[in-house]
């Protein structure tokens, strides 16, 4: 496994645009996306918040491994979409000056089992609290969100549409927030150690955002806390209602989950969109959803999703792109599998991860059937 921990600052203009063609290899080269802000001809991504930002970065034997930038609102009010992304408003009459927000976090394919990730995470952490920052905004795919809550991120709004990159979920970390840190088992925490303990902004937070005031780590939940929430979301044991986890016992789908990401959504919330590369898929815990086919601007309802059933699972096991929107329909509850979240339980239970396996096959099979069958019948008809 490769190993770096020496993370720079970029301090020439040499070093900013080395970084700006890294950002361009991973987006654009490996992960086919074309962010607006990507400049195809220079094969640079640089944007309106770099010209004020503080970049740092890792190096082995010459090339950049991995990079995150940060942004202190002392120096200069966000773009208005971030400022309204993150309810800024809610923040800055009372912390306006100790507001940063971090971004552009990416990390070779190489080297993302490495040090690397935690290293980047570590020195931007300093570089906030050495700024002043007392809350740190960031956003993140579903597939991330268990990663940055182990960090000690919280959420605290509703999620959005990114243009680039999909649905996204805001998140806030209260970075001297010491206590919560240890709480979460953060890996930060031997850093914020040796800075002052501020609880009074975990109060605050706490005032201000009620409903999201409790740890959402699931490293810091137990294994029958986790069962007892989705029994409760779902009205009854996973292994009655979920097809996934179809002749597993309690014990199995308990031990298989054993923690995991909820997701809460909105209304209106797009959590896929057509066209876009995702490496999760979801089940229903709670609410409705419908998938939806856009083709020359025309919309075709595919289906509506109810309790107990999954979406998102053809790109979860294929490297094949969203072939339609997922919308929700109501208040939603749903419950994240990504592909690490996968990979990790094959290599600890491989036979009952053999065994969900199975079960998404019948799925897909069954979905495909169905799909001939209606397609059959429309050209019978």
């Amino acid at each position: 496994m490769k190993q770096i921990s020496d993370i720079k600052v970029a301090s020439s203009d040499e070093d900013r645009e080395r970084i700006f063609r890294f950002r361009y290899d991973v987006y654009v080269i490996e992960m086919g996306k074309s962010p607006v802000e990507a400049d195809h001809q220079k094969k640079i991504i640089r944007d309106e918040l770099d010209e004020d930002a503080h970049l740092l970065y890792a190096e082995n034997e010459g090339q950049i491994v991995g990079t995150v930038r940060l942004n202190c609102r002392s120096k200069k009010k966000f773009p208005d979409v971030w400022e309204q992304r993150y309810d800024i408003e809610k923040f800055a009459p009372s912390f306006g000056d100790h507001i940063s927000m971090t971004s552009r976090m990416m990390v070779a394919k190489d080297y993302r089992g490495s040090s690397v990730p935690a290293a980047l995470v570590g020195a931007v952490y300093s570089a906030g609290r050495e700024m002043g920052s007392k809350f740190d905004f960031c956003n993140c795919a579903p597939s991330l969100l268990e990663f940055y809550e182990q960090i000690g991120f919280r959420r605290f709004t509703d999620g959005f549409m990114d243009e680039d990159n999909g649905y996204h979920v805001p998140l806030v970390m209260l970075v001297r927030d010491t206590q919560y840190l240890r709480q979460v088992r953060s890996p930060l925490y031997r850093v914020a150690r040796n800075f002052e303990h501020e609880p009074e902004t975990g109060v605050w937070f706490q005032e201000t955002f009620p409903s999201h005031a409790g740890i959402a780590n699931s490293r810091s939940r137990n294994t029958e806390e986790f069962w007892k929430q989705l029994s409760d979301q779902l009205a009854a044991p996973p292994t009655e209602c979920i097809p996934l986890f179809e002749s597993l016992s309690n014990e199995e789908v308990s031990g298989f989950l054993r923690t995991g990401t909820v997701l809460s959504l909105q209304p209106g919330d797009r959590i896929i969109r057509q066209g876009d590369v995702g490496d999760e898929m979801y089940i229903i815990l709670s609410g409705v959803a419908e998938a939806v086919s856009r083709k020359e601007e025309q919309e075709h309802s595919l289906a509506i999703m109810s309790k107990g059933q999954i979406f998102g699972e053809v790109a979860f096991i294929s490297t094949a792109v969203r072939s339609a929107d997922v919308n929700a329909l109501t208040e939603m509850q749903v419950l994240i599998i990504s592909k690490g979240f996968l990979t990790r339980a094959m290599r600890k239970q491989p036979e009952i991860s053999a065994k969900v396996l199975f079960n998404l096959s019948l799925i897909l099979a069954q979905r495909l059937r169905d799909r001939t069958d209606s397609w059959v019948e429309a050209m019978t008809s």
